[in-house]
């Protein structure tokens, strides 16, 4: 092995070992929980989002936009119980380039056809 291999592993190894240094803050200095839509679980209103467009309702979750078609089974099992096991992700596609999802890649091609 050579230096130039080794080099990046010890850097890793240092920088792991000087970050050990710090102690949780106590609870009460901690602050409050997030809201439910930001630790990634959807709301349960039935509103979507600006991002809405006829037939599909959406909800930005961690910086990706959710698209559903409106009265779904999808959408209902999606507002009750979270993001679903079976996702379709495109990259970049959606509004300013962000990340699309939904549980069927059809929904996601109708939402972008739709104007």
């Amino acid at each position: 092995m050579t230096l130039r291999m080794l080099l990046p592993g010890t850097l890793l190894l240092t920088l792991a070992a000087c970050g050990g240094d710090e102690r949780p803050a106590p609870a009460a200095a901690r602050p409050a929980a997030a809201a439910p839509a930001a630790a990634g679980v959807p709301d349960r209103e039935p509103v979507g989002s600006r991002w809405d467009k006829p037939g599909f309702w959406t909800r930005e979750v961690d910086g990706r936009l959710w698209v559903f078609r409106s009265g779904s089974r999808e959408l209902a099992a999606f507002q009750k119980s979270g993001p679903p096991a079976r996702q379709v992700t495109r990259l970049g596609v959606g509004p300013g380039g962000m990340a699309l999802k939904s549980t069927d890649a059809s929904i996601i091609d109708g939402y972008l056809a739709t104007k």
